[in-house]
């Protein structure tokens, strides 16, 4: 497939109830705390999107 993550989850998310993606845990406090995808789905879905932290 071509694309991002993103834009395929984004594609496939319209008839979802929800939407969950992950972003690493980060011990910095300064910089960005979600990835590109992870910002895309949250600005581009339809659904709701839960981003849960993981290791």
């Amino acid at each position: 497939m071509v694309g991002t993550a993103g834009s395929h989850l984004v594609d496939v998310s319209h008839d979802a109830g929800l939407v969950v993606v992950g972003r690493r845990r980060r011990s910095a406090q300064l910089g960005p705390h979600i990835g590109p995808e992870t910002h895309h789905v949250l600005r581009e879905a339809v659904p709701p999107v839960a981003v849960v932290p993981h290791d």
